[in-house]
């Protein structure tokens, strides 16, 4: 699909949402560290995490689980639309999700999950499968500013977010 009409920049309070990430590496942590200048209610779903998500569950900003989500393939395409792989349903309550794991099956049956129980969510590894994306933000006394390239320029919009900074500086 070829999008011909930019982004609609939106902002909502997302403080009282109760966020679920599924995965534990670099992308699942820097998607926490945005989330968490805006929420509270933040649980990793990973059987392995990074060091930075590991201290943030030991300082109690946010909730580990340290089981997968995702099973083998056999069981996978068994508990589609149903439950996580092992039988328990981390979804449950969702208010939106991020699916940032290392493997694309396991991300897609996150955001096919998802969207069975129209759950937003957001695919870290292919963004025309995003419900919601992740800008460029900025946040500084009582102004937030995000900016978006709509996934076209990654470097451009950390160029214009420094800019932004400096400005507000």
């Amino acid at each position: 699909m070829c999008r011909k009409k930019p982004y609609f920049p939106m902002f909502v309070d997302i403080s009282e949402k109760r966020i679920v990430v599924i995965g534990g590496g670099k992308v699942a942590e820097r998607r926490v560290d945005t989330l968490l200048k805006f929420a509270d209610d933040i649980t990793v779903v990973s059987p392995e995490v990074s060091e930075g998500i590991r201290q943030k569950a030991k300082e109690k900003k946010i909730r580990w689980i340290p089981e997968a989500f995702c099973a083998d393939e056999g069981e996978r395409k068994a508990k589609e639309g149903r439950l996580s792989g092992n039988g328990k349903d981390f979804l449950a309550g969702a208010d939106m999700v991020i699916a940032a794991t290392s493997d694309s099956a396991c991300n897609e049956l996150v955001m096919n999950i998802c969207r069975k129980r129209k759950i937003p969510v957001n695919v870290s590894h292919k963004k025309e499968l995003c419900d919601f994306y992740f800008p460029a933000a900025v946040v500084k006394d009582n102004v937030t500013v995000g900016i978006t390239s709509g996934g076209q320029s990654h470097a451009q919009a950390r160029k214009i977010r420094e800019q932004v900074e400096t400005a507000l500086e």
